[in-house]
């Protein structure tokens, strides 16, 4: 190199300003407000399935219970409030209770009902009492079948 080639390298800064790299305040901000939105349409729908599926178990729990029952009256002979003994009580048996089972008319008749109450201060308080019946028939308040109409 040169003496005059030496000199223009020299006079020319070392380093170019470089842009910064990174996220601005205000596009952090978008990302949090569209994650919020995000999180306030999804979360309501993600409890209405929670509290389905533990209704839904709940019903469950009630067909196996009706099955124990007409088992039990197949081995006694009759019904009595003997076949219900260890039935009833709170549901789910572990963890949280979230309903309470309960049996009519007492004493137990050939056109029983198994009533499952939601206790008070649970997730699933205001979704309404299931009852199923002897003729298979599934109600959650007022709303009756034998399909799965309840479960709506």
């Amino acid at each position: 190199m040169t003496n005059s080639t030496i000199h223009k390298a020299q006079s020319f800064p070392r380093h170019k300003l470089t842009p910064q790299r990174g996220f601005t305040l205000v596009e952090l901000m978008i990302v949090v407000a569209i994650i919020g939105i995000l999180a306030a349409i999804a979360y309501p729908n993600y409890q209405r399935y929670v509290i389905k599926s533990k209704r839904t178990d709940m019903m469950s729990e009630m067909h196996n219970i009706a099955t124990q029952i007409e088992s039990r009256k197949l081995a006694q002979g009759s019904y009595s409030d003997a076949l219900t003994t260890g039935l009833g009580g709170n549901y789910p048996q572990q963890g949280v209770a979230l309903y309470a089972i309960t049996f009519t008319p007492s004493p137990l008749t050939a056109i029983w009902t198994i009533t499952a109450t939601p206790k008070t201060g649970t997730q699933i308080a205001t979704d309404g009492t299931l009852t199923l019946n002897h003729q298979g028939i599934k109600c959650r308040g007022s709303v009756c079948s034998t399909g799965d109409d309840w479960n709506k």
